[in-house]
């Protein structure tokens, strides 16, 4: 209930909530969307102990914490899209307008631009790398050669799954796996905990 409380993962598991203006999401778990315009729509789902929360001052909660992020940026930068509970789970789906607001909301690492770009933010690449051909892993990959590359990447430390608007490449081998050729689940060990720079995540695609 933690994350819920402190909009860290703000998502939800409602298959093709979002439709319109070119927006979808149809997933079964927990799910960041880094969409290729750099947008992020986020997916994540809590049970609640209904003897300890009420639907409408969790809600409250949540709408006073967009709010007051709201003014200090602009109304676009974070939307609360749905909020319910049903069978004990709270379901919450938001959209961010980039990669920072994402960050900054929730309090948690979340980088998505090119690989130049994350260089230069002070992001090394150092860590071991597997290959991806046709959504699954097939090998071991020079890091030196990603760093010289032009793909995009997501750099992230949560449990939680990823999709991106493109094809996975390349994926850090540690706390990794993928579930399709666009996306790829983070599976941390039991003593990282979420935001946690030493169990960073590297996801490289096209």
């Amino acid at each position: 209930m933690k994350k819920i409380i402190s909009i860290s993962l703000v998502c939800v598991m409602i298959a093709g909530l979002l439709t319109g203006c070119g927006d979808s999401l149809d997933v079964d778990c927990s799910t960041v969307y880094v969409k290729e315009k750099g947008n992020i729509i986020a997916a994540s789902i809590e049970k609640l102990d209904k003897d300890n929360y009420d639907e409408k001052e969790l809600e409250d909660f949540i709408n006073e914490k967009v709010d007051a992020y709201q003014k200090k940026h602009d109304k676009d930068s974070a939307k609360v899209s749905d909020f319910s509970v049903k069978k004990g789970k709270a379901e919450l789906l938001m959209k961010y307008a980039g990669y920072e607001d994402y960050q900054e909301l929730n309090n948690v690492t979340l980088f998505a631009g090119t690989v130049p770009q994350a260089l230069a933010a002070g992001y090394d690449f150092e860590t071991d790398f597997t290959k991806v051909k046709d959504g699954k892993a097939s090998g071991e990959a020079d890091s030196s050669k990603i760093k010289e590359s032009d793909c995009k990447v997501v750099i992230l430390s949560e449990k939680i799954d990823v999709k991106i608007d493109g094809t996975v490449k390349y994926i850090s081998s540690d706390y990794t796996s993928m579930k399709a050729k666009d996306t790829v689940s983070i599976k941390l060990p039991k003593d990282a905990e979420d935001g946690a720079d030493l169990s960073l995540v590297y996801i490289v695609y096209e």
